[in-house]
């Protein structure tokens, strides 16, 4: 499978917009003075953009727009 220039722009724009909405929606969520160690807002950004990431995945994988073959 090998992909147009216009869909991996397209896909890396999609994708910097849903890390940073997951990025602000961690740092937003964990400001609540118990959970205040940078450490563990690191760690909770990469556990969920872990699984953020392998949906945004599944979903392009399945749109056939811009799939050469």
């Amino acid at each position: 499978m090998k992909e147009t220039r216009t869909r991996s722009l397209i896909k890396t724009i999609a994708w910097r917009i849903l890390a940073t909405l997951n990025s602000y929606t961690v740092l937003v969520m964990t400001q609540d003075g118990i959970t205040s160690s940078n450490l563990m807002k690191a760690v909770y950004m990469n556990i969920t953009g872990f699984f953020v990431y392998y949906i945004f995945e599944r979903i392009c994988t399945s749109i056939k727009w811009g799939v050469v073959d």
